[in-house]
């Protein structure tokens, strides 16, 4: 029996996927199943995951009859698991060969915790390194100092590490209310929240083991809403902070306490709401004025 779950949702992204399969088929552990959820690719994506179901009895490819949009895809795999470790995998990032080794070496040698990620690299298209990023100090004892630490230097890199299955089954990824419905952006944080508040967060800070991709706007299926219009954009953006505070109190509330969700709520208000909302006004009144005297 597989040991691993690696679901992994797609959509249209035909330049990357290939390489992204490839070093997930190259890791050094092999004990895994890699299940892919094709969300209506468009690109030709959905002849290469067949191909690679062809080649590899560890791949499972699914096509979606509808568009279920990022979150319930990845809502979806996560259901679909039924293995004692499950991770998230990006069809545009890379693996080191050894990121699924080490990282469930860490988990079974530490039982309490729930995931454990690595330092990573962030690359360019052309796979070339931007910057490293590394956050040790997302795993303590306390959920109260994880989630403290986390919202105030907010990194969502380990949305894609290796996860107890079990502990994370009632995480729910959450659909922006209107005007953001079919904005994704930032819809990670609230589970990344129930993680911290549900167990301890670990990390193998060596070396870059994982590389994230980080793409121009040619490349980027999800737009902004508002974009052009500083008003309207100012305005989407304040209800989707909006909905990220609530969101994420929901999830810290599940996964641990109403008092822990209570005694973190204003470190999340003043830090994902007040601060980042008081810049985006700040930048859309900029923008007008210098518009109006262009004009």
């Amino acid at each position: 029996m597989e040991l691993i779950t690696i679901g992994m949702p797609v959509f249209n992204d035909i330049k990357f996927i290939e390489e992204s399969i490839q070093s997930i088929l190259s890791q050094s552990f092999v004990n895994f199943k890699l299940l892919i959820s094709d969300d209506g690719a468009t690109d030709g994506s959905q002849s290469i995951c067949e191909k690679y179901e062809k080649l590899d009895s560890r791949v499972v490819y699914i096509r979606q009859e509808i568009n279920l949009g990022i979150s319930k895809n990845m809502q979806f795999l996560l259901n679909s698991s039924e293995t004692e470790f499950f991770i998230w995998a990006a069809d545009d990032d890379i693996w080191h060969v050894d990121f699924l080794q080490e990282t469930n070496n860490l988990l079974v040698k530490n039982p309490d915790s729930i995931v454990a990620f690595s330092k990573y690299n962030l690359i360019d298209e052309k796979n070339n390194t931007i910057s490293t990023i590394s956050n040790p100090n997302y795993s303590s004892t306390s959920s109260y100092h994880r989630l403290k630490n986390f919202i105030k230097n907010s990194d969502d890199g380990f949305g894609y590490g290796l996860f107890r299955t079990s502990q994370i089954k009632k995480v729910h990824f959450p659909t922006w209310w209107w005007p953001n419905k079919n904005t994704p952006y930032n819809n990670i944080f609230p589970t990344l929240c129930f993680y911290l508040a549900k167990g301890n967060y670990l990390e193998y800070t060596e070396e870059p083991l994982f590389f994230k991709r980080v793409k121009t706007e040619k490349n980027t299926n999800h737009k902004l809403i508002g974009q052009g219009n500083a008003f309207k954009e100012t305005a989407a953006y304040i209800i989707r902070r909006f909905n990220l505070i609530t969101f994420s109190t929901k999830e810290i509330r599940k996964a641990n306490s109403g008092l822990l969700a209570l005694r973190i709520y204003p470190i999340i208000f003043y830090h994902w709401f007040f601060i980042s909302s008081y810049q985006q006004i700040k930048l859309s009144l900029k923008s007008f004025i210098k518009n109006r005297l262009r004009n």
